[in-house]
């Protein structure tokens, strides 16, 4: 929303430099000055007797100033549309290469995760092939060196 009231704030600023013969209070103002012949001169003012509401007459400068006001606020309008498009493309060229890094994170950390768990494997190989020959081991002493099998000493 922030360029719209900029654009709003250039435009009142452009306004408020019109003469204050120039400025309207409102648009049906300006619509119903601008239809009159602009060949009529301006009456003078006359201070002693009211006189008849003369027909409305054209105001060039007003409407002048009025079309340069909207197409200056539309060409503001439309280099800040270029500035975010830009913008745009930027924010989506770097999100496309920040997504691709994370992707190249998240492969090498499931293949470090893939190497860990066939290591975890091995080692549980390896330990139960160690606990099967302790227990071999464990078999053998204890046979090798019971009472039964020992032989009798000389006395």
């Amino acid at each position: 929303m922030q360029p719209a009231v900029s654009d709003l704030a250039t435009v009142t600023t452009l306004r408020q430099s019109l003469p204050a013969s120039e400025q309207f209070l409102n648009a049906s103002d300006k619509i119903a000055t601008f239809p009159a012949a602009i060949s009529e001169p301006r009456p003078a003012p006359v201070a002693a007797a009211p006189a008849a509401p003369a027909a409305p007459q054209r105001d060039w400068p007003s409407a002048l100033a009025l079309i340069e006001e909207t197409s200056e606020a539309i060409r503001i309008s439309e280099l800040r549309y270029a500035q975010l498009e830009e913008r745009l493309q930027q924010t989506i060229a770097q999100a496309a290469v920040a997504m691709r890094e994370l992707e190249t994170q998240i492969a090498t950390a499931n293949e470090m995760l893939w190497r860990s768990e066939e290591r975890a494997r091995q080692a549980e190989a390896r330990a139960l092939e160690a606990e099967g020959w302790l227990a071999r081991l464990h078999d053998a002493v204890t046979t090798a060196f019971t009472p039964a099998n020992r032989p009798q000493s000389r006395d």
